[in-house]
């Protein structure tokens, strides 16, 4: 395997300690994550996932000792892929990928389609707040 191939597998260990994963194939750099409703491709091309890797530095990850870094870069690769996925709350995400900016710069970008679930309603039924607590 190349170094792309174990950060890919890697970053795969990750997610898949929380998530649901299937189709994890380190040499096409792509994997579903699934929950209950939803099924996100995943693709992470390998020579742009070392292109991102290391364009990461002090800025992305502040604080991470030199000797810990590449396990730092993963975690944090991992963390963003989640973001985007446990922040879909209208169930639209499709994909998630890497992809090169106008600027050159590599990043994590999202694919959505439409919106499957509504964002859940108000309740209809005034509430009532007080400061003052029973009793006192």
């Amino acid at each position: 395997m190349t170094d792309r191939e174990v950060l890919f597998s890697g970053i795969g260990e990750i997610i898949g300690r929380r998530h649901r994963l299937s189709g994890l194939d380190p040499k096409s750099g792509t994997f579903e994550l699934h929950d209950e409703d939803r099924t996100v491709r995943v693709t992470l091309e390998l020579d742009l996932l070392g292109e991102y890797f290391n364009q990461l530095n002090e800025h992305d990850i502040p604080g991470s000792p030199q000797d810990a870094r590449d396990r730092v870069r993963a975690k944090h690769i991992a963390m963003r892929i989640e973001e985007i996925f446990e922040s879909d709350i209208y169930l639209s995400l499709l994909e998630i990928r890497l992809d090169r900016s106008a600027d050159g710069r590599v990043s994590l970008v999202d694919r959505r389609g439409s919106a499957r679930r509504s964002f859940p309603p108000t309740t209809t039924e005034s509430g009532y707040w007080s400061p003052d607590r029973p009793g006192t």
